[in-house]
């Protein structure tokens, strides 16, 4: 079998981990719901996905997820509902919350979290929002009490997401008794043990990182109001430099902001200040370019990572691009074309065995509700992460001996696995000078061939995000060897594909930013640039952050702006890859600016 499901990988976790379904399941839904959804009988909801994941320490945002529309259609209303309340669109937020389903204990929890998110932006009525978390806690840990929780903690399997309501009360409960240092120390001991949770049972970099971030502020905070600034500066370092190595943008200016605050109390000269540096920059930019609407500090606010793809525009595009008629892709599977046809407008969803019977006709090696993965070995899922990283610090050594890492520990024999491997040894051989760029080109192209006809520029389908990895190699390499107008038609094709699906491009965001960085790079207008700034302000990631920045200091350098406004928008570059470790991009910046511009730098 060419697959793995996150059904089945939630069962080979938890079996793994030695835990039962009555320990999974709890407060979730029945041990049976569980059984079917392993066996990938159950079209379990995106977020009941996650809360399963997260329960076993692991992050769900590793995935690419074929949906049909009616569970694409429940994570838009999730995002529309909290765009509602960070916009105080509060008659919208009671509508949307009215007509949410009441189907699982996840959807109770749910609403009381967003009524919480509610009444605390409407009117910051902290007693109220948190009664709502407590009910938000205890609609999936039925023996949640304020008062005896904490103490036995370590004996529930919690996930992020609760993790995250839990946090939010205590902030309500500090912010309604700010002077109460009775209250602020109850606090911060039950911050503490959730950060002793969250280090002993979360293992995913991205999401042990981002619960971090937003525990040690809460913590950070409470020791500034203390006025112990040294332990507010030490926990605030912690969040920090979790976002900074996983190149995470959202929840770094409220962590910033409490450490300029906090050196500013123990009297530390603001010149000698690098995260002044870090915050100023960062405040410029997101007041300047991110939507007015954008929060900053929300607990319930996270960074898009995941690629969402709709089942009926997978097989309508696959069968269009084999030249197959309905009637033909129906044939044995389906008694007339009718149906097929409501299947591929996204009217009805086929049940799981009539979507494999289609992926099989069609060739794909696809199957329903989970999407699809390579391994069950989420190790192995942060081995390739890790390669992703490397390759964006242009740290290509590394890359290639954890290449030859994952090539051991792959099956080969699935085409996903032998593309991933094969496109990392291109690129790395490449950059280290052991295959020319025409040798690459073509290397590449033969990968191409799976999903696209490179000749004339057509897709069988939206390209997925190993896909897009080779297109862009592909682009890159054709400019490398000066054939730069195709390139530009290569990036230009793939992005009018990937906005035509039915999709928001910010749940494409690792796929869709790094093809718009490169065009923009190559062609970009000034409103292009500041797009792509905007949009990367907007799924709360960091990794195109610096190379946004640069594309627009390019532009204006063409537009012959005043030298101050360039010198501004270089510092910007040099801080930000400093913030979030891209070295050699620091190190270009910094001779840029002492040796060209005559502008001194931290370092």
């Amino acid at each position: 079998m060419g697959f793995t499901t996150l059904g089945s990988l939630i069962r080979e976790i938890r079996t793994a981990k030695n835990v039962t379904r009555k320990e999974l399941s709890y407060g979730i839904c029945s041990e049976h719901v569980l059984r079917e959804l392993e066996s990938d009988n159950y079209a379990a909801d995106v977020l009941m996905l996650d809360v399963l994941l997260q329960r076993l320490g692991q992050s769900p945002d590793k995935f690419e997820m074929v949906l049909n529309s009616a569970l694409y259609n429940m994570v838009r209303l999730r995002d529309l509902t909290a765009e509602a309340v960070y916009r105080r669109k509060w008659k919208l937020v009671e509508l949307l919350l009215q007509n949410y389903p009441s189907r699982t204990h996840i959807d109770e929890m749910y609403q009381h979290r967003m009524r919480a998110l509610l009444v605390y932006r409407m009117d910051a009525n902290c007693a109220l929002a948190a009664e709502h978390l407590q009910r938000a806690a205890a609609s999936t840990l039925p023996d949640f009490t304020y008062e005896c929780f904490y103490e036995q903690m370590e004996q529930y399997l919690i996930s992020a997401v609760e993790l995250e309501n839990l946090l939010a009360l205590e902030r309500m409960i500090v912010e309604k008794n700010i002077e109460d240092n009775n209250v602020r120390a109850i606090a911060k001991s039950h911050l503490e043990i959730c950060m002793d949770y969250i280090e002993k049972h979360f293992s995913g970099d991205e999401e042990y990182h981002k619960l971090v971030s937003k525990c040690a502020w809460l913590i950070g905070g409470i020791c500034y109001l203390d006025k112990d600034y040294m332990q507010a500066m030490m926990f605030c370092k912690k969040g920090i430099e979790g976002l900074r190595r996983n190149t995470i943008l959202y929840f770094m200016l409220p962590l910033l902001e409490l450490m300029v605050r906090s050196e500013a109390a123990l009297g530390i000269a603001p010149e000698r200040s690098k995260w002044l540096q870090y915050y100023e920059i960062l405040t410029f930019l997101w007041k300047g370019y991110a939507k007015k609407w954008y929060p900053t500090d929300a607990l319930f606010h996270n960074c898009y990572q995941r690629d969402y793809h709709l089942n009926y525009e997978l097989i309508r595009a696959e069968r269009k691009s084999r030249n197959m008629t309905q009637a033909q892709l129906a044939e044995d599977i389906y008694q007339n074309t009718e149906s097929l046809s409501r299947v591929e407008t996204g009217k009805v969803s086929p049940n799981k065995k009539t979507f494999e019977k289609l992926m099989d006709k069609l060739g794909l090696d696809k199957r329903m509700y989970n999407g699809c993965v390579v391994t069950n070995s989420f190790e192995v899922m942060e081995l390739k992460r890790n390669i992703d990283g490397f390759m964006m610090r242009r740290d290509f050594q590394k890359a290639k001996e954890a290449t030859k890492k994952l090539k051991d520990v792959l099956d080969l024999e699935i085409p996903e696995n032998k593309m991933v491997v094969r496109l990392f040894e291109i690129i790395n051989a490449k950059r280290l000078g052991e295959m020319t760029a025409e040798e690459a080109l073509e290397e590449l192209k033969k990968l191409a061939e799976k999903f696209m006809d490179i000749d004339q520029r057509t897709f069988s389908h939206i390209p997925m995000r190993n896909e897009v990895l080779v297109i862009n190699n592909i682009c890159i390499t054709l400019c490398e060897i000066g054939n730069v107008a195709d390139s530009i038609e290569l990036y230009r094709i793939t992005l009018d594909k990937i906005r035509s699906s039915k999709v928001k491009i910010k749940y494409r965001y690792r796929s869709y930013q790094l093809i718009f960085n490169n065009y923009v790079h190559k062609c970009g207008t000034i409103e292009n640039a500041l797009e792509e700034l905007q949009f990367e302000f907007l799924c709360g990631k960091a990794m195109e952050l610096s190379l946004c920045i640069n594309n627009i200091l390019q532009i204006l350098n063409r537009d012959d702006v005043p030298k101050d406004e360039l010198d501004a928008w270089a510092k910007a570059i040099y801080y930000m890859c400093d913030l979030y470790y891209f070295e050699k991009d620091k190190k270009i910046y910094k001779e840029v600016l002492e040796n060209n511009r005559h502008i001194k730098v931290i370092d």
